[in-house]
């Protein structure tokens, strides 16, 4: 009986270890095809303002930013404060993805800190943008 339970507990130790060791692999950080698109929002983390996007040209330019981005978790993200950008996608289906940009090499995303391996995030667009377009 006492064998059963330590191979139990030795089992759930390897999946548990091995379910963490897959969430540190890289990946590429947008989950989303650019045809379904329909609308990008993004907020200013400094000053709240938000700026919604819905011109294809435009949202085309801000996937293809971030399209080559692959991201590496780091850690949580839960005692991280602020962002510089919120990005929020929008399909037919509704939300699809939203991440926040914290600076040109870190990316909070479903409540862990990532960091961008290779290509930096090109943050002049998204400036540009919110300068550019309507606020909401």
């Amino acid at each position: 009986m006492k064998r059963k339970i330590v191979a139990s507990c030795i089992l759930l130790i390897c999946v548990v270890t091995v379910m963490m060791g897959v969430s540190y692999i890289p990946q590429k950080l947008l989950k989303v095809e650019e045809k379904e698109v329909l609308k990008i929002e993004i907020t200013n983390g400094f000053t709240g303002e938000k700026t919604e996007v819905m011109n294809a040209a435009q949202i085309s330019q801000i996937l293809l930013n971030l399209t080559d981005i692959t991201i590496q978790k780091e850690q949580s993200a839960k005692d991280l404060k602020g962002y510089h950008y919120s990005i929020t996608i929008y399909t037919d289906k509704g939300l699809a993805q939203q991440l926040a940009i914290h600076d040109e090499e870190t990316v909070i995303y479903k409540d862990a800190l990532y960091k961008t391996k290779g290509k930096s995030i090109d943050k002049a667009y998204i400036e540009h943008l919110l300068k550019e377009v309507t606020n909401i």
